[in-house]
């Protein structure tokens, strides 16, 4: 049997990939699943550039408002919740249109989860006791010193993955990147059409500083006041991402609101950096120079989902 076909539109944050998204899944007559690690987080929604009202009335979206703020999420539920998703499209003949920058949930879909066994209770708790003490570049320094090589490969603020990698070697005394050699991410779990738009650096760092500003105005810090009257904490990892962490600070008297508006802009287009990297180095992703969907690429796509091959040049 063919594995499922699927269309991801892929990119770096500011990228226009709501926009795209929203276009195509129009014009396939599709329904977009959410590939974003926090628009699954109830209230907040300024922060996270998520859908408005209006753009998730004119498709569907799925994996969105899922979850309050205070609750865990993982690439692996996020597969489960997507493959669920998925096969009711299916069945209803609909084409499944995935729309998000996190690129390891992505992956966690498409070519499955690696084979860690289970952390134990204890071993989770410790390490939460140290970030809860130490904060993240502590725990980063500790994973540099017991797994260098995972260390080397992670920023030290990449809580999430500092985490999960020093969790691994505690409990099973290897590295996460042997796991992740051995897994090879080979397994085709479904086909995929992916697209994404394409800015020169400068371009995009542009687009991410007038985002920014644009948050603001639209009321980022009241939406964070609001959070924390709600009593989600600071220290939660939906509470430390970008823009909430800054919008935090600024309300705690640490930073002034011009501060607060550099420090998101400048880690907004070190993330994007990243994710560039990341979409880059993937020969699949088919970039787009403009919004314009034009007659021969809806038609290319069009053939992928009957066919399985796109007919335009990727």
């Amino acid at each position: 049997m063919q594995p499922t076909r699927l269309i991801a539109v892929v990119g770096p944050t500011a990228s226009g990939k709501t926009d795209l998204g929203i276009q195509l899944a129009q014009e396939l007559d599709a329904e977009i699943i959410s590939a974003d690690s926090m628009q699954i987080y109830r209230g907040m929604d300024i922060g996270t550039a998520k859908p408005t009202t209006a753009e998730q009335s004119a498709v569907p979206h799925h994996l969105i408002d899922i979850l309050n703020p205070d609750k865990p999420y993982n690439a692996g539920k996020f597969a489960d919740d997507a493959d669920d998703v998925i096969l009711k499209l299916a069945s209803k003949g609909k084409a499944a249109l995935l729309l998000g920058g996190t690129g390891l949930y992505l992956r966690a879909l498409f070519h499955g989860i690696i084979p860690v066994p289970d952390i134990k209770n204890s071993i989770k708790e410790e390490v939460q006791s140290q970030l809860d003490r130490e904060g993240v570049q502590a725990c980063h320094q500790r994973l540099s010193q017991l797994d260098p090589k995972s260390a080397a490969a992670l920023h030290p603020n990449d809580r999430s993955r500092v985490i999960r990698a020093l969790q691994v070697f505690l409990e099973t005394g290897k590295s996460i990147k042997q796991y992740q050699e051995i897994h090879g991410f080979e397994k085709q779990r479904y086909q995929v059409c992916y697209l994404g738009r394409q800015w020169s650096r400068e371009e995009l760092y542009d687009r991410i500083n007038q985002r920014v500003h644009l948050m603001v105005e639209q009321g980022l810090v009241e939406e964070v006041r609001e959070l924390l009257d709600q009593g989600y904490t600071k220290d939660l990892p939906s509470m430390s991402s970008i823009g909430y962490k800054q919008a935090v600070a600024y309300l705690s008297s640490e930073i002034s609101l011009d501060n607060m508006i550099a420090d998101i802009q400048q880690k907004s287009r070190h993330y994007a950096k990243k994710q560039l990297t990341w979409y880059r180095k993937d020969p699949r992703v088919h970039w787009l120079s403009d919004a314009h969907l034009s007659p021969d690429l809806i038609k290319g796509i069009r053939a992928f989902l009957d066919t399985g091959q796109p007919a335009f040049e990727s």
